[in-house]
């Protein structure tokens, strides 16, 4: 027996609806979702930059013979309601012939791969627990399928594919959209028709491809705004890593509010130490309804079709931005991308100023006010404290760097290694390490 939500009958369509509708059949508020059903899923997508252009469109349509047999959606709950899809880990326990992955529990185990060698038209699959083996290739499907009150009308035959990705929405905002499927030839649901309403068209307020490169790769959370709506909104921020390495944090938002903050600490926990380098950020509003009670037909040799089947009808529309970090040797600093290595005002790092007729190279200040410097804490506590202490205990090496630090010209220099020749080598062994080891940068100007 089926069970359908009518809308705007009339008097004739109203008693034929109480004909065939049981006293005391359960309605959604009545099923348990533990109740074991088939499942099938049929969605109309649509998405659409912030920045503007055509939408695609996609349509999907699924069928399952048993619900409880799909595999699960695993995640970890980070902060605020965002959660990270979790990733099994069986710590290099599997064989050869298994793969790591989630069991029913979310549990990460060992699952043996169904190997065996089948022909053209057929498909793997578990006889046994531990025995793969070959069958003709099973469908379960609903036969043809055919979408109205959609911009364009859409018709799809098993197995369902949809090619008409980029000629914009499918559907416009609340439209009135039904769903005819003429019914499986093997296994699979029966026939069916029904209706369902669309959700709106998701628009960002301001748009999303306007947050700033502090909004993302600061320290704050990111902000995300659109104009209200009154179904389910679904934030998706794909964070990459400087190393490559891709998490979506995924967070459920209050579609009425029109606002959600991505919170940083779940950005943190998805790069797990790592350094931001690109996000992308899709907004989803979606609406969907399930619709109980269809027949399904025919059975599937070694798994179990459960004689009832669910159905359910989902609409969503989503908008994405992406935004790209600061490139090579830049960092942000303030609401720009500056090249750290060669930035006077921000040398090596944000905020690190060279001293006035200082200049920045390769990250580091060089000239006068940096060379001195870098040569008292090289000669001190550093690299060249040794060579120092050396020259300021040899007589004529001190006697040299005392008369070298009044010249200001080159006869002067040539007078005072004439003068103190006896220290020159004990000199020019700190000077080496000065200039070749310790202070290469800083001073570049002044050695030679």
């Amino acid at each position: 027996m089926r069970f359908l939500k009518q809308r705007n009958a009339g008097p004739l369509a109203a008693l034929v609806a109480a004909i065939l509708l049981c006293t005391g059949c359960p309605s959604g508020d009545d099923i348990d979702p533990n109740e074991p059903h088939a499942l099938g899923m049929i969605s109309i997508g649509e998405a659409h930059a912030s920045s503007g252009g055509t939408a695609s469109a996609s349509v999907t349509a699924q069928f399952v013979p048993d619900a409880a047999a799909m595999a699960p959606t695993c995640a970890v709950e980070v902060t605020a309601g965002c959660t990270i899809a979790a990733r099994p880990e069986c710590g290099g326990t599997c064989g050869d012939d298994e793969v790591c992955s989630f069991d029913g529990a979310c549990d990460s185990a060992c699952t043996r791969i169904c190997d065996a060698d089948c022909d053209d038209g057929e498909e793997c699959y578990f006889p046994t627990p531990d025995a793969p083996a070959c069958r003709a290739r099973q469908s379960f499907d609903s036969g043809a399928i055919a979408l109205s009150g959609t911009t364009t009308p859409v018709t799809l035959f098993p197995p369902y594919s949809f090619d008409g990705v980029d000629e914009g929405s499918l559907f416009l905002d609340g439209a009135e959209l039904s769903v005819t499927a003429m019914g499986a030839t093997g296994a699979g649901y029966g026939s069916f028709t029904d209706s369902f309403t669309a959700t709106r068209l998701l628009r960002s307020q301001p748009a999303l491809h306007e947050l700033s490169l502090v909004d993302i790769f600061g320290s704050g959370e990111v902000p995300v705004q659109w104009l209200p709506g009154s179904d389910q909104i679904r934030i998706a921020a794909t964070v990459t890593s400087t190393t490559g390495t891709s998490r979506t944090i995924t967070c459920e938002a209050d579609d009425p509010s029109g606002r959600f903050d991505i919170p940083r600490a779940a950005i943190d926990a998805a790069l797990d130490g790592e350094t931001l380098d690109a996000m992308t950020i899709a907004i989803t509003r979606s609406r969907s309804e399930t619709h109980y009670g269809i027949a399904t037909v025919g059975s599937i040799p070694g798994e179990t079709v459960q004689p009832t089947g669910w159905l359910e009808l989902t609409t969503s529309s989503t908008e994405t931005a992406s935004f790209t970090g600061c490139e090579g040797s830049e960092q942000l600093c303030g609401d720009e991308c500056i090249d750290v290595t060669y930035s006077d005002d921000n040398c090596g790092e944000c905020g690190n100023a060279c001293a006035s007729g200082d200049y920045c190279s390769a990250g580091t200040c060089s000239g006068a006010t940096a060379c001195n410097g870098c040569i008292n804490e090289a000669s001190t506590t550093g690299t060249c404290a040794a060579l120092y202490d050396n020259c300021t205990n040899t007589p004529a090496c001190a006697d040299l760097r005392g008369c070298l630090n009044g010249c200001s010209t080159q006869d002067c220099v040539n007078q005072c290694f004439t003068d103190h020749d006896a220290g020159r080598d004990a000199y020019q062994s700190w000077a080496n390490c000065i200039c070749n080891n310790a202070c290469t940068t800083e001073c570049n100007d002044a050695c030679f």
